[in-house]
């Protein structure tokens, strides 16, 4: 796996900047009030990459829950000024390293999407370059396989898995302790990165009043 520990310090720094770069995914899934995951979000070229990260404003940790912490940050156009159209994005945050190979890592974003009338959860996960990407990045609860994550985009520095959760899985995580994301090297061999789920519903109620 292609991974060092310079990709580990960046990831702790630039997941909400490529929450923004994925803010035309979130306008196309506002819209769509049944996405399948065969339509989740298209790939972003280097050009719109550096210039939507350019434009980024730092984040802001707003709060701490257990385990998780919220960070917002207001969307900027591209020639980086605000945009009193947008409102605030606010999303949990938790970091996690291979506790055999601490350059592995996974970061975990759940964010609330409004879709139509309803609002949705919604996980994405950034993995190091070099993952093995057939096989996507599965999840367990408390021990419990629960299902995979599909990769939909990889950049230069990072690749990115995401789901909705669904309300089965949902419940499963404000009721759990600890949860398990597995990346692979290669097929068939997983590297499981453990986080702690302290926090989880308290940090998924919060962004409610964010």
């Amino acid at each position: 796996m292609q991974i060092n520990s310079v990709l580990c310090r960046l990831a702790a720094t630039t997941v909400l900047g490529l929450l923004l770069a994925a803010a035309s995914f979130d306008t196309a899934l506002a819209q769509t009030k049944q996405p399948a995951q065969k339509q989740f979000g298209p790939r972003v070229n280097g050009a719109s990459q550096k210039t939507a990260q350019a434009a980024a404003p730092a984040a802001e940790v707003v709060a701490t829950h257990g385990a998780w912490k919220i960070q917002c940050e207001t969307l900027a156009s591209a020639d980086g000024s605000s945009d009193p159209a947008l409102k605030k994005q606010c999303a949990m945050i938790q970091l996690a390293k291979s506790e055999k190979n601490p350059r592995a890592f996974v970061n975990i974003v759940v964010q609330k999407i409004k879709q139509g009338d309803k609002t949705n959860v919604w996980m994405r996960m950034f993995a190091p370059i070099g993952v093995y990407l057939p096989q996507g990045i599965a999840l367990q609860i408390d021990d419990a396989d629960i299902k995979s994550a599909p990769y939909v985009q990889c950049l230069p520095q990072i690749c990115r898995a995401q789901a909705e959760i669904i309300p089965e899985t949902l419940a499963k995580l404000k009721k759990g302790t600890s949860a398990n994301f597995i990346i692979y090297e290669a097929p068939g061999l997983g590297v499981p990165i453990k986080i702690s789920l302290e926090g989880f519903s308290a940090g998924l109620d919060a962004l409610d009043k964010l």
